[in-house]
């Protein structure tokens, strides 16, 4: 049988390791498909990925400018080069002009969903209009765009005006380091580099951006210690920087507690899980998110979880999570009170482990390949073309 010659940008493994661990494992399982021939293509050696030396790689001649050398760099294979492929794949919503010079028969564009045209961030760049615009000017050149929930494929169609049946959703996977938690030492030796001790803190996780709302969680918090004088957590933010949340949401506001707010910065990727095991909870109440990642990592790590009532969360989130209005910070102050009474708590935890043994890496992977079938030979059933059956029934909703 003749193979599919599938080409995969990988230039987001270079230069953001941190945000693709679930590519890399993508493209290993996809490595023991026996009916696809892959390529690796980027633009700079890069010896401490292994992934290199397992599929077949193209190192993109750079032509080195004083701007838009990847650009031209592409530009110039496209026009060149002899090669010829099946699919091409990007991991990210960032193609360059032009894209659909490619010498692929089909273009496969990982969306995620349409947060960077709906919920921009509050940081603009060039780079990131011109992708943008590309997407919404020349989204015919597409095959395929990819969101990660049904929500996000929904914002894909409105967002960037794709025709519905170009568009599909492919469930992402919890990451296989949360497969086994770890002993109790080894998350409290981990918990003393961050200066933290287990069961004493409520945990967000994320990069303090406008649409992650961190500053209405931390005026919950406040009013969640308010409530109740006796508790003595804190309330930890980690994943970004403390100027961050200043450039977002101003200084903190004056309160008795606000010195049990402790920022810890960026986590090492070996040391997430641990920070999840420590935590009493997770408040994960974006105003605008396609999927919601912090999600599934906490239910892994048997942290309850409270999330939004709004766009992709209460998807995500089926009966395994209290669902709020995330511009309330009433309702979530009582919703940090609620998730540590001991019959709820418990009853989150069992709720969500369970529902994060969902998303698992064979159904994603299953989802890809029937996907690139699809597109290359016109299968008309795709399995992961509609959101997975969820349940309907919420433990608790508070308004």
């Amino acid at each position: 049988m003749k193979k599919i010659r599938l080409a995969m940008i990988t230039d987001l493994l270079d230069r953001k390791p941190e945000r693709t661990p679930y590519y890399r494992r993508l493209i290993t399982e996809l490595l023991k498909d026996p009916s696809f021939e892959i390529t690796l293509i980027h633009y700079e050696p890069n010896p401490d990925q292994p992934l290199y030396k397992q599929a077949r790689e193209i190192l993109l001649p750079r032509i080195k400018l004083p701007v838009a050398t990847r650009f031209i760099s592409f530009i110039r294979f496209c026009l060149t080069t002899k090669e010829e492929f099946d699919i091409v794949h990007w991991f990210m919503p960032r193609v360059y002009p032009f894209f659909w010079l490619f010498p692929a028969k089909k273009k496969v564009i990982m969306t995620h969903g349409g947060g960077d045209i709906l919920s921009p961030t509050d940081i603009w760049s060039w780079s990131r209009t011109v992708y943008n615009y590309t997407l919404i000017w020349f989204s015919k050149y597409a095959d395929a765009m990819v969101g990660v929930t049904g929500y996000a494929n929904r914002e894909i169609i409105y967002a960037y005006g794709v025709p519905p049946e170009k568009v599909f959703t492919i469930i992402p996977s919890l990451d296989q380091m949360y497969d086994s938690l770890p002993s109790d030492d080894h998350v409290c030796s981990v918990l003393r580099k961050y200066g933290l001790v287990k069961g004493s803190y409520i945990l967000f996780m994320g990069r303090f951006r406008l649409h992650k709302n961190v500053g209405n969680l931390v005026m919950a918090y406040i009013k969640y210690r308010e409530h109740n004088p006796d508790t003595k957590e804190l309330l930890v933010l980690a994943g970004s920087t403390k100027d961050e949340y200043l450039r977002s949401f101003g200084e903190v506001p004056a309160s008795p507690f606000s010195s049990d707010i402790k920022f810890v910065g960026y986590i090492e990727t070996e040391d997430m899980p641990s920070i999840y095991c420590g935590a009493t909870a997770l408040p994960f109440v974006t105003l605008s998110e396609g999927f919601g990642m912090p999600i599934l990592e906490a239910w892994a790590c048997k942290v309850p979880v409270i999330t939004s009532g709004v766009t992709a969360m209460p998807e995500v989130a089926g009966n395994a999570a209290v669902i709020i209005d995330p511009h309330n910070p009433e309702a979530l102050a009582e919703a940090l009170a609620l998730v540590h009474k001991p019959e709820v708590r418990n009853m989150l935890i069992e709720r969500g482990l369970k529902r994060s043994r969902f998303f698992t890496m064979e159904m994603s992977t299953a989802g890809w390949v029937e996907l690139y079938r699809k597109v290359l030979f016109g299968h008309k059933r795709l399995q992961y073309d509609e959101k997975p059956a969820m349940p309907e029934t919420l433990p608790y909703e508070i308004k």
